[in-house]
Formats: C-alpha cells, sequence, structure tokens
C-alpha cells in the first residue's frame, strides 16, 4: 500500500511531494481542472512516478482507503470542492452528474485516477 500523500508541512520524501500546475489567477494558486478527464491528467502529472507505480501496485480499495484523508483532502482544499456555493467548473462538472458532496467527488476523482492508471495504455 502506497503511503499517504502528506499535504502539510510538505513531505520530505520526493515520492510523495506533489507538484500541481501553478495558476496564480485561481484562489487557491494552482490549476483547477473543469472535467474530469483534466482532474485525472493533473493529478497524473503532479504526482512522482514511483508513487505512480505503487499505486499500480494496490487494490482500487486499497488505494481509497489510503488517500481519502491525504491525496483526497489536498483535491476537496486544493481545487475548492467545499466551495459548492461558488461553483467552479469542476464543481459544476459533478453536479451536472448528481454528485454534491466534495467527499465523493474526491473519491470520484481518485477512483478515476486509480483506473486510469490500470486500465489506460499510457
Amino acid at each position: 500500500m502506497s503511503k499517504p500523500i502528506g499535504v502539510s508541512p510538505q513531505p520530505t520524501e520526493p515520492k510523495q511531494q506533489i507538484h500541481p500546475t501553478p495558476d496564480p489567477d485561481s484562489p487557491s494558486g494552482v490549476l483547477i481542472p473543469a472535467t474530469i478527464e483534466e482532474a485525472v491528467a493533473e493529478l497524473e502529472k503532479m504526482l512522482h512516478p514511483d508513487l505512480i507505480e505503487e499505486i499500480r501496485n494496490e487494490t482500487e480499495s486499497e488505494f481509497l482507503a489510503s488517500q481519502h484523508f491525504e491525496l483526497g483532502l489536498w483535491i476537496r482544499l486544493s481545487w475548492r470542492l467545499w466551495r459548492v456555493s461558488i461553483p467552479n467548473k469542476l464543481i459544476q462538472c459533478f453536479q451536472s452528474m448528481e454528485i454534491h458532496h466534495p467527499d465523493a467527488m474526491s473519491s470520484f476523482l481518485l477512483i478515476a485516477l486509480w483506473h486510469h492508471l490500470h486500465y489506460s495504455a499510457t
């Protein structure tokens, strides 16, 4: 099982560090994807290759359990999923699918990332 990705302070182990795309115009200072596909691509891009490999060796449930309060929390906070009263495009995407709770949104993204890493040809 992969070690949880620490969100604060930044982990010292390089494999556990994340490197999101900066966006000075974003309220959180990082790029907030507009779609599920963009979110999965950004997650894959910002994670260390060794961590990506660990995720590929985990079951979906192991990955989801280990990352809900780590990478999932980072997603909820940095992509401002708790701000449903001021929805960004990613929140609107989820709302169009009748997914309204930030925990459900981040879990959906974690599962989408896991499936992408296990079933895509990349």
